[in-house]
């Protein structure tokens, strides 16, 4: 009887050490990670959604440039 429980035992063992390999397997793939500051992750950063096609226009102006109020009169 003890022979068969040391038997149960080690296949036990072996069966616990596959799962223990196939796991870190599975963890040790490699993941993007765009994160690259000192401190982590900001906490205060937000996901934002992005535009329509509707909502973006064909073009961006500059503002359009302030003129002077007083001429450049020199005297």
């Amino acid at each position: 009887m003890t022979e068969d429980l040391k038997q149960k035992e080690i296949r036990l063992r072996k069966e616990l050490a596959k799962i223990k390999t196939q796991n870190a397997a599975n963890d040790r793939t490699v993941k993007k990670n765009r994160d690259f500051d000192i401190a982590g992750i900001d906490t205060r950063t937000t996901h934002k959604a992005t535009h329509g096609g509707a909502e973006v226009p064909d073009v961006v102006l500059l503002p359009k440039r302030k003129r002077n109020r007083k001429e450049n009169i020199p005297f």
